[in-house]
């Protein structure tokens, strides 16, 4: 995800969506009151014969006050759906339309107040991809990349000039490309070795051997080619969601550890009742709030998080995509961890 311009004191925010993945961080933000403007495929109908007969379709930019979320996973697309505000002279306004947003879509959110969580989601998503080196490889050439921000430059190239037939020569290949690797892995959270081919294979064990810290950031998949065209085909490919969704499991993980931590130790420095966490907030004392999706969407408990933000704390949104945010979620899904200990 990009965000293209902010203009707060307006409520305006606009966005580019780059992956499916961005869909997910989307679907969280958007809320029902919300203005959505964006480039739409709308049907045109024409009155015959006093019938309304459809007569295909045209583009327009369209904005329109949300009423309707749905995620469709299995399609890649969020469709938004609400009554036109605003549009071109033919529309009528105050008619429905859905507005398919996907990859590549570019569109405006306009909010009466953007909570600094719901915006802090939208700076996550932009910055979600965590720094990854992706090295494709064959037996005649290699390419690295680094992807920042969801952009992906090539750092480094270079070709074997030896036969594949002269076996020490190949190792010594092999070697220097893991030295390349490992020169270039500093402030890298993941690599990616891919390639047609066993080169993987063996510069990955090379850098095990060399490295054992460096090996575990490393994830292996194939391509076609040892090219740029490799690194696209990574970047179309499954594998960097899963890596963003891997980092975030991560650290919504020790979160909600850190507060069954506390909860076992009956330490006095986590609230859970809706009671406890409305006087701990009253007085300052959330140092960070926990909140399942399910929840976040409640007026009261959205309240809440604006209020701890505003005293400093910080508040984080658990997803139930995965099984300990599902246990949270069983839970109650909604705790705090406190600065200092509130009740006795």
């Amino acid at each position: 995800m990009r965000i293209l311009k902010t203009a707060l004191k307006k409520g305006i925010v606009k966005l580019q969506i780059d992956t499916e993945d961005d869909l997910w961080y989307l679907k969280t933000v958007v809320e029902a009151g919300d203005l959505i403007r964006a480039k739409t495929m709308r049907s045109l109908f024409l009155l015959r014969d006093g019938e309304r007969q459809k007569i295909g379709k045209k583009p327009m930019i369209l904005q329109i006050q949300l009423e309707k979320i749905e995620f469709q996973k299995h399609l890649f697309q969020l469709r938004l759906s609400g009554k036109i505000v605003e549009g071109p002279d033919e529309t009528e306004l105050s008619s429905y339309h859905t507005i398919e947003v996907k990859p590549g879509s570019i569109l405006s959110i306009t909010k009466k107040q953007w909570s600094r969580y719901q915006f802090q989601k939208l700076k996550k998503a932009e910055t979600k991809v965590p720094n990854i080196l992706i090295a494709v490889m064959d037996y005649d050439q290699i390419t690295i990349a680094m992807l920042k921000k969801g952009t992906a430059d090539i750092i480094s190239e270079f070709s074997n000039p030896h036969s594949i037939q002269e076996e020490d020569r190949l190792i010594e290949y092999y070697k220097k490309i893991a030295t390349e690797i490992e020169k270039l892995s500093e402030n890298v959270q993941n690599i990616i070795i891919a390639g047609p081919g066993f080169v993987k294979e063996h510069v990955s064990n090379i850098i095990k051997d060399r490295d054992e810290s460096l090996y575990k950031k490393i994830k292996i998949d194939s391509t076609s080619s040892a090219t740029k065209s490799g690194v696209i085909e990574i970047l179309k490919r499954g594998m960097l969601e899963k890596i963003i969704k891997d980092s975030e499991v991560i650290k919504e993980t020790k979160l909600i550890e850190e507060f069954f931590l506390h909860l076992k130790k009956d330490d006095g420095l986590v609230v859970y009742k809706m009671d406890e966490i409305e006087q701990a907030e009253v007085s300052g004392a959330i140092l960070f709030l926990l909140v399942s999706e399910e929840k976040i969407r409640d007026q009261k408990i959205d309240n809440i998080a604006r209020n701890v933000e505003n005293k400093n704390g910080e508040v984080f949104i658990i997803s139930i995509s995965h099984e300990i945010g599902q246990q949270f979620t069983s839970f109650g899904g909604i705790g705090a961890v406190l600065r200092y200990k509130l009740f006795y």
